[in-house]
């Protein structure tokens, strides 16, 4: 009996070492088998955005201005000469890999560009107020940055039910989408945008490209929606706008605004000013200290400037000269 027991230990401890050996074998050519792969992938290192959309590798970096938007109760009261103070095609386009886009804090990004793909297809991607190195002149600059184009749906779904109101009479036919470049307060080169009559859409393109051949300065240029079509909020934040849908007050006229025939230049350096019994009455309340024109101010328009002149030689008015309600920001065109 103690034979048969001692065989039978023998016999597991023979089992139990054929176990180890064969476990240490495999685990020894598991970490040979990873120890001859190459490590050809890249390690992560949680910066691939930033890497990809510097300034030196991307032409076009974002730096959008006023980017915090009001959001105010929609005002669609307003006059040529303001409310009651109570209350953008070429065939040359971006290779594909310069118009693949990376996600950026609100804007989208071209991901790699030359310094010379100042391309519409490649703008289109970036949202006005963008800063972008400019290094191109002439026609090229002129064709790619200065145009103008039919309402698309794109915009179509950012206007309607703010500076589009439910009640429009002015079909999308006769308004154009223009994009342009302008000089900021900051010196760099923005994209601007604008919705215009169709009838002075070119001329106001030709304006633009005149302004900022000449580095006029220009604080912002988006539309009026991105200020819920709210005017006061819009000239608050010294926006240059165009079109909004609106009748002047107290009347069933519409403003020129509501035709896409006015535009208002740096508002909130120019305002409307009021004169009446009740006293003065200045919009946008933020811009009273620049109703004396006598301040020295280099964002004032005054006749014969630069910025009055490329108006009124396209035969625009300029509101500055009405009496009663002069209009500092304001400029309109009268169809024939």
């Amino acid at each position: 009996m103690k034979k048969k027991l001692k065989i039978l230990v023998l016999f597991l401890l023979i089992l139990l070492v054929l176990v180890m050996i064969n476990f240490i074998g495999k685990w020894y050519h598991f970490r040979s088998a990873q120890n001859t792969v190459p490590n050809t992938q890249k390690p992560d290192t949680g910066n691939e955005f930033s890497e990809k959309n510097t300034s030196e590798s991307n032409p076009f970096y974002s730096n959008n201005l006023n980017s915090e938007t009001d959001s105010t109760s929609d005002s669609a009261a307003g006059t040529d000469s303001k409310p009651e103070a109570s209350d953008n095609l070429p065939s040359d386009t971006a290779s594909a890999e310069s118009q693949e886009t990376a996600a950026g804090t609100g804007s989208e990004l071209i991901k790699e560009a030359s310094s010379t793909a100042l391309t519409r297809e490649a703008l289109r991607q970036l949202p006005a107020g963008t800063v972008i190195n400019v290094n191109e002149s002439g026609d090229t600059l002129m064709d790619n940055c200065f145009y103008y184009e039919d309402i698309n749906e794109d915009i179509k779904s950012r206007i309607v039910g703010k500076s589009y109101k439910e009640d429009c009479t002015v079909s999308f036919e006769e308004l154009r989408y223009v994009r342009v470049l302008y000089y900021g307060f900051d010196e760099e080169t923005h994209i601007g945008e604008l919705i215009v009559n169709k009838a002075v859409a070119s001329d106001i393109a030709d304006i633009f490209a005149e302004l900022y051949a000449a580095k006029y300065p220009i604080e912002q240029m988006v539309l009026v929606d991105e200020y819920d079509a709210d005017d006061n909020a819009s000239m608050a934040a010294n926006n240059t706008s165009s079109f909004n849908y609106r009748t002047v007050p107290g009347s069933a006229h519409l403003s020129r605004h509501a035709l896409g025939l006015a535009i208002d230049i740096n508002p909130l350096y120019n305002p409307y000013v009021q004169y009446s019994e009740n006293g003065t009455v200045i919009l946008p309340p933020e811009g009273k200290e620049y109703a004396d024109r006598a301040l020295d101010c280099p964002y004032y328009i005054k006749e014969d400037d630069l910025c009055y002149n490329a108006f009124t030689k396209r035969g625009f008015t300029w509101g500055g000269f009405w009496k009663k309600e002069p209009d500092y920001q304001h400029f309109q065109k009268t169809l024939k």
